[in-house]
């Protein structure tokens, strides 16, 4: 990116490039990158979270957003942030970032679940052969990188930080653990950061156990023949399927459960880290 393209970008309307542009600068003398940043009044909310956390940025750095998170304006654009941080982990490759994250999963549940999301896919272990058709394109190994990096930055005291958060976003929602959008991925983050003596952890999973089961099930519908629904008598026809042939529609249906295999690795996990 052309440092001329930073001010249009951060008091653009295009929130991607606009993160670009924070991100950028990061690495810059702090003298330079204010001289970036448009001083002009914000439109929207959008435009102002753009703006003030570019300043933040320029002056102090990601550090000095983690600190001052929750001074930006607007839910949906701390959510958004948080996402397109782990959608481009490379331009992120600072360490304070961790500390960003972690500001981010003490926030609403809009934003916490990404940070959540952002975290679980740092420290999730990647089978080998994922990681080999990751790295083929250069973005995919600066990918894994990122992610390496990100894991090696989740300390011993900050994985403690992660796994007390987690654990107090369980227990506020043991009773309709669906408030929280995606509970499992909760679990396994758990599962990820908790320590073994973390007794508190393995008290709040074993209180979702009775909400936990198979996530979804299989279901199958004889459909009529003579009467089939307009995309299947397309395709039957375009299959040569001859008139009066039997169809079965298999679908695969949520059951609202937690996974209950989800549940017993954290819980294994944990039981067995030293």
């Amino acid at each position: 990116m052309s440092v001329r393209d930073i001010p249009k970008r951060l008091r653009g309307t295009d929130f991607r490039h606009a993160v670009q542009a924070i991100a950028a600068l990061r690495g810059m003398d702090r003298t330079e990158a204010a001289r970036l940043i448009p001083v002009v009044d914000a439109p929207d909310e959008q435009r102002a979270f753009q703006l003030a956390a570019a300043r933040i940025v320029s002056q102090s750095g990601v550090r000095g957003l983690a600190v001052r998170w929750h001074e930006l304006p607007g839910t949906q654009w701390r959510e958004l942030f948080v996402s397109e941080i782990g959608q481009s982990l490379a331009w992120w490759s600072d360490e304070d970032v961790i500390e960003l994250v972690l500001a981010a999963l003490d926030d609403e549940v809009l934003v916490q679940r990404r940070a959540v999301t952002l975290l679980k896919s740092c420290l999730r272990p990647i089978p080998e052969k994922e990681r080999k058709k990751t790295a083929k394109t250069q973005s995919g190994k600066a990918g894994l990188e990122a992610i390496d990096r990100m894991a090696g930055w989740m300390t011993a005291a900050r994985r403690e930080r992660t796994a007390a958060a987690v654990t107090s976003a369980l227990e506020r929602h043991v009773d309709a653990p669906r408030g929280l959008t995606w509970p499992d991925w909760y679990v396994e983050l758990l599962g990820l950061t908790a320590a073994h003596a973390d007794a508190r952890a393995l008290a709040v999973l074993e209180r979702l156990r009775p909400k936990a089961g198979q996530p979804r099930r299989t279901e199958f519908e004889k459909l009529d023949p003579d009467n089939l629904p307009r995309e299947t008598a397309m395709v039957a026809e375009s299959k040569g399927v001859p008139p009066g042939t039997p169809f079965v529609r298999v679908k695969s249906v949520g059951t609202g459960l937690l996974d209950l295999e989800n549940l017993e690795r954290a819980v294994a996990a944990i039981k067995s880290r030293r």
